[in-house]
């Protein structure tokens, strides 16, 4: 039977529901909403790929929605979105309140054995060079995928979402159906919905769910290697004496996911200095780091920690309060409302039903703390020590 549970500190929470199959589902209430999001999200990404399967993940989102959801399209025109990343895959559709059935059903058929044909293969293939054309055209990308690729050496982390090109090339579908069959199962994916009528709604879904892949057998896979705690900065001349540069560490485990202090920070110092503080979450480890414009690889680093100094300097000032309130609290506290970003935000705290949310409490020191480990960490990555 299914297992209904909330947080204990806020049974106003996220609802969690986990079906027999293994399907994890969670609800979030947005009272009033004319609208639905929901996410499936699958725990498979470029990471999980083995040696001549790089790019295998992205290959088969776009089959998925292609093949297995008839083109994502829900209702009388929402289209599902989807996006590979290294640790998981991700399915979105926003709808009409009275679309919530139908939607759960398009993404419900990710589990569906998926045997495309040759051609369906070959036109999917087609887009996706397209696609790695456009990527691979912006100097910004070719730096990201440079870092990661320093951050974690020797692990399936390493390798671009989009894969290798030959490998793309040399796909068939027999190879397409045995990386689907061996991932894509319920018991690896979490299904969010954002609603109103929560409760009702979350009961109808799990109704449908339980029925999701009743002949598709659950299989045992590897898990990724880790990366290593570390730090990396690369770059690549972008023009005019500049270059573009990223700066990155990992670090074990999530130890800021559940810290309300986490998005104030990200808020913080994006308002004061215009620096968008990046994380993404590796399963076992958690990556942290900024794109930016230098003269070389010192500046940048020096730069970036100059930056966060500032703004930790601004925020236990006089008027940091303020700068707090004004210029990222109120923003945030939009923000969480919005039924999009509410949806994937559980999405992302899915295993930890009790993560801190800013609240009204949340105080200055609380975010200047983050941003000053974030400025330990960003100074360490220079060879000669310490930014001053």
């Amino acid at each position: 039977m299914p297992v209904l549970t909330a947080g204990p500190r806020d049974p106003t929470g996220p609802r969690h529901l986990t079906l027999d199959n293994g399907l994890q589902l969670v609800a979030v209430r947005r009272t009033g909403s004319p609208l639905a999001a929901l996410r499936l999200r699958i725990d498979v990404g470029s990471a999980d790929e083995a040696p001549g399967e790089h790019g295998l993940a992205h290959v088969l989102e776009h089959l998925v929605v292609r093949c297995s959801m008839g083109g994502g399209r829900v209702a009388d025109g929402a289209l599902v979105e989807a996006a590979t990343g290294r640790p998981h895959t991700s399915y979105d559709a926003l709808v009409r309140t009275g679309d919530i059935a139908t939607a759960g059903d398009v993404l419900g058929a990710a589990f569906r054995q998926l045997k495309p044909d040759t051609r369906q293969l070959g036109d999917e293939l087609a887009a996706i060079r397209r696609e790695r054309a456009q990527r691979t055209a912006d100097v910004r990308w070719r730096v990201q995928e440079a870092m990661f690729a320093a951050l974690c050496p020797d692990t399936p982390y390493a390798h671009p979402v989009l894969g290798d090109p030959g490998t793309v090339d040399g796909l068939t579908p027999e190879a397409v159906h045995r990386f689907h069959s061996r991932w894509y199962h319920p018991s690896r994916a979490t299904l969010v919905i954002g609603a109103d009528r929560v409760d009702e709604e979350l009961a109808a879904l799990a109704e449908r769910a339980r029925f999701w892949a009743p002949d598709h057998p659950r299989t045992e896979s590897r898990a990724a290697a880790p990366p290593p705690d570390g730090h990396a900065v690369v770059s690549e001349a972008a023009g005019a004496g500049r270059r573009a540069v990223a700066v990155g560490f990992t670090e074990p485990g999530t130890p800021a996911d559940a810290d309300a202090g986490l998005a104030l920070a990200r808020r913080s110092v994006r308002a004061a200095r215009g620096i968008d503080v990046l994380r993404l979450r590796l399963r076992s480890h958690t990556c942290t780091w900024v794109l930016l414009s230098a003269t070389d690889e010192s500046a940048a680093v020096r730069s970036v920690a100059a930056a966060l100094r500032a703004v930790r300097e601004l925020l236990l000032g006089p008027d940091g309060a303020a700068l707090l309130r004004t210029e990222a609290l109120i923003p945030e506290l939009r923000s969480a409302e919005d039924i999009q970003q509410s949806v994937a935000h559980a999405s992302d705290a899915s295993d930890r039903l009790t993560a801190a949310r800013p609240t009204t409490a949340t105080g200055v020191g609380e975010v200047a703390d983050v941003i000053a480990r974030w400025q330990r960490r960003f100074a360490a990555a220079l060879p000669e020590g310490p930014a001053a």
